[in-house]
């Protein structure tokens, strides 16, 4: 790194330069004028012209002065005591600390200083927000390194960064793939087609339009970073913008309170939404351009103690469909699902649980289907994807457009092939299964965890299994796990937990295992998400099953006995080829079929080793990792002459249910493997009768609504008091005798 004088290192801001916990002490940009006036200003003229410029665009008064803005850069780092820099050579730049995007709008770059460590070059230290935003991206203790230089220059190596990242394969360094890129020397474009023509803001505009600036700023980064969803969140000091990318929430920005609501009330006028309602929850949505992209955003709000919080889905609406076999499906899944497309009439379901890609998974499916000769109809909340020759419609609550008249008036249409976006309810249950016995295709999708338990869940909603084996085609279940980063992914030996893990769904063990290590070409040891696969096709054999009322434990032994490639198969198969971690895949996808597995074993033995308790004695579940809890809970309530047997997590919680039922769980919310909430949908997934009271430290509002919502009939906070807890417990069996 060069300085000034063009031949020696630049020296390190001193420690004492007035910096605390990465913020300057006085950034006083008052002070900077006053400084600025003594030392520049002689006429009247240039102090009024001076007296008037703001912080966002202060470099133009150098203009004024016919000054270059390299020697109006050494003011500012002479008034500050900071390092001031005229060349960095583009080695140096650090593109891997923040995105390439974020540093053009705000004018900065991540630098690597003499040591190795990270700074950053930039040309407005009286910025504070930007300062805060950047001491949040580095995750360090350390104080800033703050390096200014001309704001052209950093354009320059912005610039230069942009033609090499032009050559970079796609998912190289920085993240972003070519056909992301602005063109060359193209300032950043947002620009909506439904509402107005935003356009690019510039360093001047800046000022005059900073809610514009922030709102392009916070929209463009969402679609370079891959965000499928835009959290914008008041918070009691300052609204956090968080995006969710490959399924989970990362924060991103803060920003001050005020500039959070007016970015949120111009989101909303943008999107046609009231401005001045601020307590009822709006929906809306808006078009924009971005990097010559469509993309369709769907904006929902909602009031909180903090404020009016936003939530934008990113939606690119003409983006090609995938191929099957890009989601990750195998060879065999892709041929049967080729299979399903040429079938004239029959239902096919897609089952997963919200975020597991099953609208993806339909549209690909869509596109291989003969929409040229045959007509085929969609009725969507919303439509994500254009489907050609397709005649796709979208619900439209507020202009009366519901989703059962959408449904009713399809049907009267009569086309060959239906798209419903979700089965909701009895009536969408009975359209699809109607639909499909009487010689037409019907597709949607349902909210449960496996091919067999879709049809439980038919089986609740009215649909009678005679009707419904005369419709069902075949049912496709789903998960959606974040894939290793292939660069920095550490493939090791398995160890015997993991083995213990495999052990029960395949009798072939991998000898080594990959693990999440992070580098910078990923986001803590992954990049990107890739589905796991279940698909039925039913066969006269199953549909004999179906008709005969088996209880649906029995229906998944069958397929399990019979050789089926089910979602656990290709799980594992997953984790062979260092895919997936063993952890995510028993998390996410295992231990839901451990259920399954463990009511295949005799259990006789086992009930035999259990010691008889007090006739009419009431059996408790305690679910709880520590161990001192574990004690204390199960001694209080076995004093009381309750039946109690005790589980180390979820995992050991479901075991123990496969094989004895109780009449409370007191389980734990924060627990290894498997946490409370996810054990509550569960065991309510599998119809377990007993219910569930939680006994936890966590003391936050939202969590206690969650697990009301969930079906929780009580929530203990600890530390546990003897009194609270039994009167609790007594309160809780005397409401489930009553129901």
């Amino acid at each position: 790194m060069i300085d000034s004088s063009g031949n020696s290192p630049a020296k390190e801001a001193p420690a004492s330069q007035g910096f605390v916990d990465g913020r300057l002490l006085h950034p006083d940009f008052g002070k900077f004028k006053k400084y600025i006036a003594e030392r520049l200003a002689q006429s009247e003229t240039e102090r009024q012209a001076l007296a008037k410029v703001k912080i966002a665009d202060f470099y133009a008064f150098a203009g004024i002065l016919g000054m270059p803005g390299s020697d109006f850069a050494v003011l500012v780092a002479e008034f500050l005591n900071l390092p001031h820099v005229t060349v960095v050579s583009y080695d140096e730049v650090n593109t891997q600390l923040m995105p390439i995007e974020f540093c053009r709008w705000n004018i900065v770059v991540p630098v690597l200083d003499d040591e190795g460590k990270p700074a950053f070059l930039l040309s407005n230290p009286f910025d504070w927000e930007l300062l805060d935003a950047l001491k949040k991206n580095t995750s360090t203790d350390q104080p800033l390194r703050l390096i200014i230089a001309d704001p052209s220059h950093i354009r320059g190596l912005l610039d230069q960064n942009l033609k090499q990242g032009k050559k970079r394969p796609p998912g190289e360094a920085g993240g972003e793939s070519p056909e992301l890129m602005e063109e060359e020397g193209e300032d950043i474009p947002i620009t909506t087609t439904v509402i107005e023509d935003v356009g690019p803001v510039s360093d001047a505009d800046i000022e005059k339009r900073p809610v514009v600036y922030v709102s392009n700023n916070i929209l463009y980064t969402g679609v370079i970073e891959r965000a499928s969803d835009i959290h914008i969140e008041p918070k009691e000091k300052d609204t956090v913008v968080r995006y969710r990318i490959d399924g989970d929430l990362q924060d991103i920005f803060h920003l001050k309170k005020q500039t959070g609501t007016m970015v949120i009330s111009r989101l909303k006028a943008l999107a046609g939404m009231d401005i001045t309602e601020r307590l009822k929850p709006q929906d809306g949505s808006v078009e924009i351009m971005v990097s010559k992209r469509k993309f369709k955003l769907r904006l929902a709000t909602t009031s909180t103690p903090s404020g009016e919080s936003l939530v934008i889905r990113v939606l690119e609406p003409t983006a090609k469909p995938k191929e099957l076999s890009e989601l990750g499906m195998t060879d065999a899944q892709v041929r049967t699902m080729a299979y399903f497309s040429t079938r004239r009439y029959g239902l096919i379901l897609v089952v997963g649980p919200t975020g597991a890609g099953k609208t993806t998974t339909i549209y690909s499916f869509l596109s291989h289907v003969d929409t040229k000769s045959r007509s085929l109809i969609s009725v969507e909340d919303p439509v994500e994807y254009r489907i050609p020759n397709a005649n796709q419609q979208q619900v439209n609550e507020k202009a009366g457009v519901t989703f059962d008249a959408l449904l009713k008036s399809s049907v009267r249409q009569d086309p060959d092939t239906l798209y419903m976006g979700e089965i909701r309810d009895t009536f969408s249950a009975r359209i699809a299964v109607d639909f499909a016995s009487t010689g037409h295709m019907a597709i949607s999708t349902l909210h449960t965890n496996n091919a067999t338990t879709a049809i439980f869940r038919l089986e609740r909603l009215g649909v009678v299994r005679e009707v419904m084996a005369e419709a069902l085609l075949g049912i496709i279940a789903q998960r959606l796990l974040k894939k290793l980063c292939p660069f920095c992914k550490q493939i090791e030996p398995i160890t015997e937990a993991e083995a213990e893990i495999l052990g029960p769904f395949t009798e072939d063990l991998p000898t080594h295992v990959a693990h999440p290590v992070g580098c910078a070409k990923c986001r803590e040891g992954y990049f990107g998400r890739e589905g796991i696969y279940e698909i039925i096709a039913f066969d006269q054999e199953l549909l004999d099953k179906i008709r005969a009322g088996i209880p649906i434990s029995e229906f998944r032994d069958f397929i399990h006995r019979r050789g089926d490639y089910l979602i656990s198969h290709h799980a594992v198969e997953k984790v062979k080829t260092h895919l997936f971690p063993v952890k995510d895949v028993y998390e996410k996808v295992l231990v839901e079929e451990i259920w399954s597995l463990t009511k295949e074993e005799d259990i006789t033995q086992d009930r035999r080793e259990t010691p008889d308790h007090p006739r009419g004695a009431v059996s408790i579940l305690v679910v709880e990792d520590d161990p001192d809890n574990q004690l204390l809970i199960s001694r209080i309530l076995t004093k009381q002459g309750y039946d109690v047997s005790v589980a180390g997590d979820g995992i050991d919680a479901l075991m123990v249910l496969a094989k004895k039922q109780f009449d409370l769980i007191l389980s734990d919310i924060n627990m290894p493997n498997l946490d409370g909430f996810k054990f509550l949908e569960i065991i309510n997934q599998k119809g377990i009768k007993a219910p569930l009271m939680f006994l936890t430290a966590r003391s936050e509002e939202e969590d206690e609504v969650k697990g009301l919502e969930l079906g929780a009939l009580d929530y203990l906070k600890k530390p546990v008091k003897k009194d609270a807890l039994l009167m609790r417990v007594k309160k809780a069996l005397e409401r489930r005798d009553l129901n």
